[in-house]
């Protein structure tokens, strides 16, 4: 997947005197980056809300309420830069459940075949081990047996 460009939220000079405004920023901002590492280490896929990425699923996880969004010293800055944000993040996503469930399953039969995959290497790996401490404990009583 590629990384969706994170989001500069802008700070005008009526913003740097509010530490509510502010905080709420720095959330947002958090919860934005949260947000993409998630789905990235989900291999694409937003693992809440049913694979869905909106304005209320950020301002959730940000804990900030969603009409602070329509407020006047955010409504044309922040929630704008937010609309394009969801628009990029959300174009490399699937929407409906059938899909997101298609890409999970997906998601999942590579992890089954992998697991499968390393399961064997153990057992190999395992049974070499077993071979080289036998040898080992062979190899010490022959040691053993020319000192005496």
């Amino acid at each position: 997947m590629t990384s969706t460009p994170s989001l500069t939220l802008p700070t005008t000079a009526s913003e740097k005197g509010n530490a509510r405004t502010e905080a709420a920023l720095k959330r947002l901002r958090k919860a934005m980056t949260d947000i993409e590492a998630e789905i990235v280490e989900n291999s694409g896929v937003y693992p809440f809300n049913h694979g869905r990425v909106t304005q209320s699923e950020l301002c959730r996880r940000a804990d900030v309420k969603k009409a602070t969004l329509q407020n006047p010293l955010h409504k044309d800055s922040t929630r704008v830069e937010i609309i394009t944000w969801l628009d990029a993040l959300n174009s490399t996503l699937t929407q409906t459940r059938d899909s997101t469930r298609a890409r999970v399953t997906a998601v999942a039969d590579d992890l089954a075949v992998e697991v499968e995959r390393l399961t064997l290497a153990n057992q190999d790996l395992q049974m070499r081990l077993h071979a080289c401490e036998q040898r080992i404990a062979q190899l010490q009583q022959e040691n053993a047996g020319l000192r005496r």
